[in-house]
């Protein structure tokens, strides 16, 4: 299979588009206006918009206009898997300060603490006919090796405790077997961490 990971940028917003109108979420319509705008759910959003009612919307939603403007700014951070010149996955991926947990799944006390290189791994988005493949394996191995030459101390991810809820933050045995370990927890969610 012929894989190539490339970081998210400006011109490759229409790619990124593409995959989210049209793939990512085509086997799963309630999520389909997403748009990987999860952890960018400030407070001020919240006054604006209901969440839940966005993710009903698909391309109509909210979350993909402001989605285009934290991508163009620099805010969305990610890296996009491509199949010779098809998108078939995406990790959102950036420094551990810039995400706003509002939905209260992650360890509070442990991740909205600011700290200084973490490079913090928090949603994948895989094509259908592309999932247990090993891509976002491969994405994780690209997100390392960039966070390392870019300075980066350690590397987090937050799977879930309840395996079957995995389905956009990883599965606990994507961390593991790339050298991930346990540094926290709570009753729904685990803090995997990698020293880099």
């Amino acid at each position: 299979m012929d894989i190539e990971i490339k970081k998210l940028s400006v011109e490759l917003l229409d790619d990124w588009l593409r995959f989210f109108d049209n793939i990512g979420f085509s086997d799963n319509e309630h999520w389909s206006g997403c748009y990987c705008m999860c952890n960018h759910w400030d407070d001020q959003l919240k006054k604006q918009y209901d969440w839940e009612s966005e993710l009903k919307k698909g391309i109509n939603s909210i979350s993909r206009e402001i989605a285009i403007k934290l991508i163009k700014n620099g805010e969305m951070k990610g890296y996009l898997a491509y199949n010779h010149e098809n998108v078939i996955g995406w990790c959102n991926v950036n420094d551990k300060n810039v995400y706003k947990p509002v939905h209260g799944e992650l360890p509070s006390e442990n991740f909205i603490k600011k700290e200084d290189n973490i490079k913090a791994i928090m949603c994948f988005c895989i094509s259908p006919q592309f999932r247990n493949k090993g891509i976002a394996s491969l994405i994780v191995q690209k997100i390392c090796l960039d966070a390392s030459m870019e300075g980066y101390k350690y590397i987090e991810a937050y799977p879930f405790t309840v395996e079957e809820w995995n389905k956009y933050t990883g599965p606990l045995n994507l961390y593991k077997k790339n050298g991930f370990t346990e540094s926290g927890k709570n009753d729904k969610v685990l803090i995997m961490r990698k020293y880099l």
